[in-house]
C-alpha cells in the first residue's frame, strides 16, 4: 500500500533527524537598527500575504514579486544615495539623484521610498504598510514631525514616484495570452502563469532574450525532441529521483528538495527565501545601511531580471516544454520510445507549477542571486539558512560557499519532481551570467576621462623614452599609454613606471599599416598612485620616431572591446565596429595613427584631445561616453594613410 506524500516526507525526515532542533539564527536586531533589513522583513511579509486574486502584476507568482522587490529597493537606493552620496556618490544611481534639503534624514528617505513603492504595487496591503512606515519613522530622532525626517520623506517620495512612473507601462507589456502548441511535449492547455512576463521591460538587461540559453537538447521541434535519447534520459532520471514514492532519492535529497521549495501561498516564495538569506549575510557581515541598500538593490535588480529571462525561455521559444508529471503520465512508445508511461506517477512536490518546465525559474533566481553575492562577498562564505516551507518546519541547512547554496537550490527542483536536470543547469548558467552582468553594469559610477598625464615626441633611434608624470594620478585609476611608432616592423613594446605598476598590451594591438609603422595601446588598470615626481618609461624596438600620450581614467574595471583597421590616404579613418559592449555605461577610447597631412578630425560624439605631432605624423586621440550596450567605432577625417582603433572601457 502506498503512503501519502506527506506521510512519506515525515518518515524520511524523522529518520534523518531533520526535524530535530536546528542551530539558532542570529537574534533579530531591534526595529530601527538597520532600516534596510527592517523593510526586507516587511517585503517578505507582503510576499506571504500576496495570495490573490491574481492580476497582471500581483498574485504571488515569482515575476510580480521580484518586480515589486526591485521597485522597492531601487527607490530606496536612489533615496539613500541622494542624501548620503549627493552629486559625487561612491556608487551610481539607478534612475538618478533626487533634490535634497539640508539635513535630510537618509533613513526617513528610505522608509518613505519603500512604503510608497510597496503601497503602489500591493494596494490591498496599504494599511499595513502605513503602520510599518509609522513604526520606522518613530525610531528616528524627533519622530515623524522632525524637520530632518520630513525632508527625508520628501526625498523618498520623489524617488518612489520616479520608479513607479518608470514602471507604469508594465501591465500592458505583459498582457499576452498563452496559446498552447497542443502537441505531445508541449505545455498543455489550462492555467498558465504570466505567459507574457518575458516581455516585461527589464531592469538592467537589454531584452528578455539577452541571456537566453540553447533549446533543450538542442532540438527546435517536439517530435525530434521526444524521440531523442537525451530526452529519455532526462525524463527517466526525474522519474527515479523526483517521484513521491522514490526509493532512489536519499533522505538528504528529500530534505533539500522541500527546504528550497517555498512554492505554496503563505510562504515567501523562491525569491523571498533568497532575499531572506541576503539579509542574513548583511547581518552576519555587519554591513551599514548604505552598503545594505546598495547590495539589496543589486540583488533585487538581478532577481527581477531573472524572472524576465526565465519566463522568456519558458514561453517565447519554439519549445514550451511540458513538466515531468505530463511527460511520465502521458508517455507513448510511438513518440518517446525510451520512456515508459506511468499514469500513477506523482512528483514529491505534490503539485506542479503552472508554467512550462524549461528553464527552471528557481535555478535562474539562484544563479542570479549567487553571482551578485559572490561578486560582493567572494564565494567562500559560510552560513546557515532557514526556510518557510511548512513541510520542513524549523529545518536549517548550512553551506560553506555561495555557489554551494545556489547549486543546491537549482538541483532541488529535480528531486522535487517538477524539473528535468537540463532545466536546472540552463537556469543556473543563465542566472550566473545575468548576475555578473548586473553587478558589473548597475549602480556604478560610469567610467570617465580624468586627464592627460604625459605626452612626448622625438625623432630618435633609441629604444626607450622616460616621461615625467605631469600631475598626480589617483590610486585605483586606469592609465592608457597610446603610441605611434614609425619604421619598426616587429618587436615587443612595454611600459613601466617608478611605482611598479604593470602595463599590458591591450588585446588586438598593434595595428600595422604595412609600411613599417604601427599604433598600439597599453593599459594599467587599478594603479598605485603616482605623483608629479614619478616617471613612466616606454620601451620599444629601434624606431625612426615616436609619438606617445598617457591618459588617466576613473571608475574603470577592465578593457572590454577592441576594434582596429587601416586605410589609404584620402579616406576617412574608421576602426570598424567593436563587438557589443558587455555593459551599458562604458567609455570609448579612440586612437588614430596618421602619416601626415592635415590635422585629423573626429566625428560627432567624440571629445578630441590635443594631437601629438612630429613633423607631419600624428597620434590623434579622443573619447566618448556611451550609455547603451552596443557596437562602437572610432572614426573621423584624415588626409593621409591611417591606422585606427576603438577601445571600450567598462
Amino acid at each position: 500500500m502506498r503512503r501519502t506524500v506527506a506521510a512519506l516526507v515525515s518518515a524520511v525526515l524523522a529518520a534523518s533527524g531533520a526535524l530535530a532542533a536546528s542551530p539558532a539564527r542570529a537574534a533579530t536586531d531591534p526595529v530601527g537598527t538597520n532600516h534596510v533589513l527592517d523593510w526586507n522583513g516587511y517585503l517578505l511579509r507582503a510576499f506571504t500575504a500576496d495570495t490573490g486574486p491574481a492580476t497582471l502584476l500581483t498574485g504571488g507568482s515569482p515575476g510580480p514579486l521580484t518586480r515589486a522587490a526591485a521597485m522597492m529597493y531601487t527607490a530606496m537606493w536612489d533615496a539613500e544615495n541622494s542624501v548620503v552620496g549627493g552629486a559625487n556618490p561612491t556608487y551610481g544611481y539607478y534612475l538618478g539623484q533626487q533634490p535634497v534639503s539640508a539635513g535630510a534624514s537618509a533613513q526617513a528617505a528610505m522608509d518613505q521610498a519603500a512604503h510608497d513603492t510597496l503601497a503602489g504595487v500591493f494596494t490591498a496591503q496599504k494599511a499595513t504598510f502605513d503602520g510599518e512606515l509609522t513604526t520606522e519613522l518613530a525610531t528616528l530622532p524627533g519622530g515623524p514631525t522632525d524637520p530632518a525626517v520630513k525632508n527625508g520623506t520628501a526625498v523618498g517620495a520623489a524617488a518612489a514616484k520616479a520608479v513607479i512612473d518608470k514602471r507604469s507601462g508594465d501591465a500592458a507589456q505583459v498582457n499576452v495570452p498563452f496559446t498552447p502548441a497542443g502537441v505531445p511535449g508541449s505545455y498543455p492547455a489550462g492555467p498558465a502563469a504570466d505567459p507574457g512576463w518575458g516581455k516585461l521591460p527589464p531592469f538592467a538587461m537589454t531584452s528578455g532574450s539577452q541571456f537566453r540559453p540553447g533549446l533543450p537538447g538542442g532540438y527546435s521541434d517536439y517530435p525530434s525532441l521526444l524521440a531523442s535519447q537525451a530526452y529519455a534520459a532526462q525524463v527517466n532520471e526525474v522519474e527515479q529521483l523526483g517521484g513521491a514514492n522514490s526509493t532512489t532519492r536519499t533522505a538528504d535529497q528529500t530534505q533539500l528538495a522541500l527546504f528550497w521549495a517555498n512554492d505554496a501561498n503563505g510562504t515567501y516564495k523562491p525569491p523571498g527565501q533568497l532575499f531572506d538569506i541576503t539579509g542574513l549575510l548583511v547581518h552576519q557581515k555587519g554591513l551599514n545601511e548604505y552598503e545594505s541598500a546598495h547590495l539589496f538593490a543589486l540583488t533585487a535588480i538581478a532577481m527581477a531580471d531573472a524572472a524576465v529571462t526565465a519566463w522568456d525561455s519558458k514561453y517565447l521559444t519554439p519549445i514550451q516544454l511540458w513538466r515531468p508529471y505530463s511527460a511520465i503520465n502521458n508517455a507513448s512508445a510511438l513518440t518517446s520510445p525510451g520512456v515508459q508511461a506511468d499514469p500513477n506517477w506523482k512528483p514529491l512536490a505534490g503539485a506542479t507549477p503552472n508554467f512550462p518546465s524549461y528553464v527552471s525559474g528557481h535555478s535562474t533566481f539562484a544563479g542570479a542571486w549567487g553571482s551578485v553575492m559572490r561578486d560582493y562577498f567572494g564565494d567562500n562564505v559560510s552560513f546557515t539558512a532557514g526556510t518557510k516551507d511548512p513541510r520542513v518546519p524549523n529545518v536549517t541547512r548550512s553551506f560553506t560557499s555561495i555557489t554551494a547554496a545556489a547549486e543546491e537550490d537549482g538541483i532541488s527542483r529535480l528531486y522535487l519532481g517538477v524539473h528535468y536536470r537540463w532545466d536546472t543547469r540552463a537556469g543556473l548558467d543563465e542566472g550566473y551570467a545575468l548576475g555578473d552582468y548586473v553587478y558589473g553594469s548597475q549602480l556604478r559610477t560610469p567610467p570617465s576621462y580624468t586627464g592627460r598625464v604625459a605626452a612626448a615626441t622625438a625623432a630618435v633611434s633609441g629604444t626607450s623614452v622616460t616621461l615625467p608624470v605631469g600631475r598626480a594620478v589617483a590610486a585605483g585609476h586606469t592609465l592608457l599609454v597610446s603610441t605611434m611608432l614609425t619604421n619598426t616592423h616587429s618587436g615587443t613594446v612595454t611600459a613601466t613606471d617608478s611605482q611598479g605598476n604593470g602595463y599590458a598590451l591591450v588585446p588586438g594591438f598593434p595595428v600595422n599599416d604595412g609600411a613599417g609603422d604601427r599604433t598600439l595601446v597599453l593599459s594599467a588598470v587599478g594603479v598605485r598612485p603616482l605623483s608629479a615626481t614619478d616617471t613612466i618609461t616606454l620601451h620599444y624596438p629601434t624606431t625612426g620616431e615616436y609619438q606617445v600620450a598617457v591618459d588617466e581614467f576613473a571608475n574603470v574595471s577592465a578593457v572590454d572591446r577592441v576594434a582596429t583597421a587601416t586605410g589609404a590616404a584620402g579616406t576617412p579613418f574608421n576602426s570598424g565596429a567593436t563587438a557589443a559592449t558587455s555593459t551599458p555605461n562604458e567609455l570609448v577610447w579612440g586612437v588614430g595613427g596618421i602619416q601626415g597631412g592635415k590635422t585629423a578630425g573626429w566625428d560627432a560624439g567624440y571629445s578630441a584631445l590635443p594631437t601629438v605631432t612630429l613633423v607631419e605624423d600624428q597620434l590623434a586621440t579622443a573619447y566618448r561616453s556611451v550609455s547603451a550596450v552596443g557596437s562602437y567605432a572610432a572614426s573621423g577625417t584624415a588626409s593621409h594613410q591611417w591606422m585606427a582603433a576603438a577601445v571600450t572601457l567598462r
